[in-house]
């Protein structure tokens, strides 16, 4: 992307709304022109890198385990219950 971003535009490049790219200007680069607030594209995919959560390795093996154990009894002493207890 070429040229500069305002805020509206800024806002939906990054996928937040332009309350938040406001409330976030002191860390996001931008160029103040007189009362112009102005986004590179580049420039705040940069500055989004701080939020990068890079992936978990998965074990698979213990994520089918844990996926197809053996299913409970239906009736073993769940939340309704018959007999026992009717206050």
């Amino acid at each position: 992307m070429n040229g500069f971003l305002d805020i509206q535009k800024a806002a939906a490049f990054l996928c937040r709304s332009p309350r938040w790219v406001r409330g976030n200007i002191g860390w996001l680069p931008h160029f103040r022109v007189h009362s112009q607030i102005l986004f590179r594209a580049d420039e705040l995919l940069r500055a989004m890198e701080r939020f990068r959560v890079e992936p978990k390795e998965v074990d698979i093996s213990a994520l089918l385990d844990r996926v197809v154990q053996p299913r409970r009894q239906q009736g073993s002493g769940g939340r309704f219950r018959g007999g026992g207890d009717t206050r």
